[in-house]
């Protein structure tokens, strides 16, 4: 029992009132998905002191178009992540996305059913990586790095290296991924909702807490009658959409794309998924977490291209941020296991 003091002299405080406080607060607020809020909290006073220039109203629409377009992409490598594994093709299926949609949306074209086909490709794409990896048991990394190869070398061979003769992405594509309000791009906006949905479905729904399961534990899993490859292949199918997404946006907003538009994009979703503190083993996830890494990012990037910062400086900054953002998530576990210690000495129960 503990005791406090009140007007009337010293109360007790039952100890599972306690320990449930200390257990909501632990499920709420894990210490491995704070190391991104607290990353963007210093990179914005670095800019606000530094780069103030990146803060302002062009700097923030590309921001947020790119943290948007990550983010989409982002949260396609997370549900990989969620299940144990790992994809290095992401950039290849954003460009097929991309090439289709310019190859196939000349003037004139129906965007109706241009741009649901070109989702439909990288989604395609996406299943094939899950057959391999799920349902064969290949390694991921070598999978997807295979499928890296020869998406981009099939769209070399079909499109060319500008995806048509043009190369310009559809005028009404390209107006609706550049169109801002209050300068928070259309693309941000998009991956806010698209983000909502991804959380609502992983939290609230059984298909979605299984994919956390699954990926934690697969035979477990399976010994709770989970069909697990079922929720494998289900959640391949969805990265495939979330690529699709993010390519498709990308292609407009960057106007004319080419082969290499998504190769920044094969590093920065695996960067912005352990910033966000995901367990590449397989497991839960934080879809809140992961938007925040992927704004930390871009809003680095910016912040030192306004400060004046070389490229691989930049490089070795954004380096050292990553290495930093991962220690920080180790030191705050430790640091709350520190905590529950104390307040389990303090509660007179036997520390763990």
């Amino acid at each position: 029992m503990t005791t406090g003091v009140t007007g009337n002299g010293p109360t007790h405080m039952p100890q599972p009132a306690v320990q449930n406080r200390l257990t909501d607060l632990k499920y709420r607020f894990p210490a491995r998905y704070l190391a991104s809020w607290g990353a963007l909290l210093v990179l914005l006073v670095f800019a606000v002191v530094v780069a103030p220039a990146s803060l302002g109203g062009n700097s923030v629409r590309v921001v947020s178009a790119l943290a948007g377009i990550l983010a989409l992409a982002a949260m396609g490598q997370m549900l990989v992540v969620m299940l144990g594994a790992i994809d290095l093709s992401v950039s290849a299926v954003l460009a097929a996305a991309a090439g289709f949609v310019v190859h196939y949306g000349v003037p004139g074209a129906n965007l109706w059913l241009v741009i649901p086909a070109a989702l439909g490709v990288s989604l395609v794409v996406s299943v094939v990586n899950g057959f391999f990896i799920c349902v064969l048991r290949l390694n991921s990394i070598i999978v997807t790095l295979s499928t890296y190869g020869i998406v981009t070398g099939g769209m070399l061979l079909w499109t060319g290296v500008s995806f048509s003769l043009s190369g310009e992405a559809p005028e009404q594509l390209q107006q609706v991924s550049q169109w801002s309000v209050l300068n928070i791009n259309t693309c941000f906006l998009v991956a806010l909702i698209v983000g909502l949905i991804v959380a609502a479905v992983l939290s609230y729904t059984r298909a979605g807490r299984r994919v956390a399961q699954v990926g934690s534990n697969p035979r477990a899993a399976t010994a709770l009658g989970v069909r697990v490859t079922l929720v494998q292949m289900s959640t391949f199918a969805a990265v495939g959409l979330l690529y699709g997404i993010a390519g498709v946006f990308l292609a407009g907003f960057i106007g004319t794309p080419d082969i290499s538009i998504g190769a920044p994009y094969q590093l920065a979703t695996v960067t912005a998924a352990a910033i966000a503190g995901l367990a590449f083993s397989g497991g839960p996830t934080s879809v809140a977490s992961l938007l925040v890494s992927c704004v930390f990012l871009q809003l680095l990037d910016q912040a030192l291209v306004v400060a004046g910062f070389s490229t691989g400086a930049r490089i070795v900054i954004q380096g050292f941020a990553l290495v930093v953002a991962v220690a920080a998530i180790t030191i705050s576990q430790y640091g709350i296991a520190g905590i529950k210690r104390i307040a389990a000495l303090q509660l007179g129960r036997p520390v763990k």
